[in-house]
């Protein structure tokens, strides 16, 4: 189940950032000082592919996946995000779903429009609509 880890670092004075987090995601939410939510990382398979579906007010959305650094033995770089078109699997939703109940619901519904919206838009790419 996800939870929110309390006491996470603000590095922006203008924005709270908030952190939730369990095995197989870790989902970042920044908020306005009115407290509304502009800006989310959602990161995902997270032992396997990790991925990130990245959404800001002002840009929209975006989707990578992480680079570890580590291919090399003897190099171990930072992890760096690249770009990626595949599309996170409708089983995210699924797995949000499952795994948020306990969460705040105006926290849970942001997340949860945000992974439907994104969905959508690339239905309609798909489907040239």
């Amino acid at each position: 189940m996800l939870r929110e880890v309390g006491n996470v670092h603000q590095s922006d004075a203008h924005r709270r950032r908030r952190w939730l987090c369990d095995d197989y995601f870790d989902i970042f939410v920044w908020e306005n000082g009115a407290g509304w939510m502009v800006e989310m990382q959602l990161c995902y398979d997270k032992a396997v592919r990790e991925r990130v579906l990245r959404w800001r007010e002002a840009a929209g959305f975006t989707h990578h996946r992480i680079d570890s650094g580590d291919e090399s033995t003897f190099k171990n770089r930072s992890p760096i995000l690249v770009a990626d078109d595949a599309s996170p699997p409708d089983a995210v939703l699924e797995k949000f779903d499952a795994r948020a109940a306990n969460i705040e619901p105006r926290l849970r519904n942001f997340i949860r429009a945000r992974l439907t919206e994104y969905g959508e838009k690339l239905d309609k790419s798909v489907s040239g609509g």
